[in-house]
């Protein structure tokens, strides 16, 4: 059991070892006071037993217990309280224990006898460390999976584009800015970037811009102090600073606000910046890649995005091709989203038929990549054969190649164009199929549709009456 994550980062749940009993229910009064949850272990049995079954924020830890020493306890459970934070409860004069405690991962420690306000005080910065610590963690297991997406480079544009931003990469110039349409995989080529950069074994963090409220998009890039606002029960880093050394991504840049943009380009001048309600400059090692579908210079002209901040940001663009100009990626983009959609759906199909790949290279694409993948999920829904054919390609509101003799299993209207049908029938003949295959789950089929379930809903009630 563990409470983080659900948006109060200054409660804990909290590991008391303490065979003292009066200690041991003072501490943990003043602890739930807090508003921490703590359980109360009066040996190292107890404790023990405790987290084999949960994994604690917090160890608040005495030594001389009845059954044995804190820290052998500690070392013989390392591997369990790895992302635990540990803290120790030593008598006065106990220097060599302080010393193995530190040197085996302790945190800090508080000497007997234990003033309770101290102890709120330590816990609180604790639990900050801990915080900072589980973000850092995040972020490395983000990058982890992010960096070993595949990237499709079978075209002469986009293999031209990547040796681009690799020689910029490689050049540490920076920042550079990623520009295209929506979908064409700016985010992909940030990460490219920062996988041949020196910089490859550090973070790596991308921030949506457009994803991120106003209110919350200072805190989110900058970091704040505690009390620096209503919510601010505990001080926070940013994404520059949990990124330090490596690599922060801003995607859709263009939205970032007005008054922000100062902010941002005094780091991206000067590679220091200040929390939200903190009076110290602080350092930013950072490689900064920004990325926008938006014309900045039109935002400019318009008083929408500051001229300083784009000339500063334009040092090195790199226009990402749309994928109507990379025709011999889309058929080696679609076969990598079929195999990822068989790990997620357990579908299997041996290929593409010819027509299906025709039908994919003559498509325009105005969603990009994004679109194909789309177009493959849904594709996955649809077919029932072991070949992915044409008729389960649904492409854009008035373009399909599903028949109306599939879609309806009766003739086609002679005023359709051949391989026309309307939308609401290939709707309904999606969500047919979806209800099919998820077994009339109403949860399932909303995922396999992409949609939520009130909306599947919805459609279900449509299409009955």
């Amino acid at each position: 059991m563990n409470r983080w994550g659900k948006g109060k980062s200054d409660m804990a749940l909290v590991l008391l070892v303490e065979d003292e009993k009066l200690l041991r229910w003072s501490l943990k009064q003043r602890l739930e006071k807090d508003g921490h949850q703590v359980h109360a272990a009066e040996d190292l049995a107890e404790a023990t037993s405790h987290i084999n079954k949960h994994r604690p924020d917090l160890l608040l830890l005495d030594l001389g217990l009845p059954d044995g020493h804190g820290l052998d306890f500690f070392e013989q459970n390392r591997s369990i309280l790895e992302e635990t934070v540990v803290l120790v409860m030593t008598a006065v004069g106990q220097v060599e224990d302080a010393v193995r405690a530190m040197k085996l991962g302790a945190l800090d420690f508080l000497s007997k006898p234990i003033d309770h306000m101290a102890l709120v005080e330590l816990v609180n910065r604790s639990i900050e460390v801990r915080t900072t610590k589980r973000d850092a963690g995040l972020a490395r297991r983000f990058q982890e999976r992010q960096l070993k997406e595949e990237v499709i480079a079978e075209s002469e544009e986009f293999r031209r584009t990547l040796e681009i931003a690799t020689e910029v990469s490689r050049s540490q110039v920076q920042p550079i800015l990623l520009l295209g349409e929506s979908g064409t995989g700016k985010n992909v080529v940030a990460r490219h970037i920062h996988r041949v950069s020196e910089r490859r074994n550090q973070p790596f963090l991308e921030v949506n811009c457009a994803a991120i409220p106003e209110q919350l998009m200072e805190s989110e890039l900058f970091g704040h102090e505690k009390g620096a606002f209503t919510d601010a029960k505990s001080s926070r880093k940013g994404s520059f600073e949990l990124a330090e050394g490596g690599t922060v991504l801003l995607d859709e840049v263009g939205e970032i606000r007005y008054d922000l943009q100062a902010k941002l380009l005094h780091l991206l001048e000067d590679r220091t910046f200040r929390r939200v309600g903190g009076a110290r400059e602080l350092r930013a090692d950072v490689t900064v890649v920004a990325a926008t579908n938006r014309d900045l210079r039109r935002m400019v002209a318009q008083k929408e995005f500051r001229d300083d901040l784009y000339y500063r940001l334009s040092v090195f663009p790199i226009e990402i091709p749309a994928l109507r100009d990379r025709k011999d990626d889309i058929l080696p983009l679609a076969r990598m989203f079929l195999k990822n959609l068989k790990k997620k759906t357990g579908r299997v199909f041996d290929c593409l038929t010819r027509e299906a790949e025709n039908v994919l290279l003559s498509y325009s694409w105005p969603g990009n990549i994004r679109e194909l993948r789309n177009v493959m999920e849904r594709a996955v829904i649809l077919e029932r054969g072991p070949h992915l054919e044409a008729r389960s390609l649904v492409l854009d509101c008035i373009q399909t190649v599903i028949s109306p003799e599939e879609a309806l299993g009766s003739p086609a209207p002679a005023e359709m164009p051949q391989g026309i049908v309307p939308l609401e029938e290939v709707e309904r003949e999606m969500v047919k199929r979806a209800m099919d295959a998820a077994g009339d789950n109403q949860t399932r089929a909303a995922e396999l549709l992409g949609v939520s379930r009130d909306q599947l809903r919805y459609r279900l009630k449509k299409f009955e009456e």
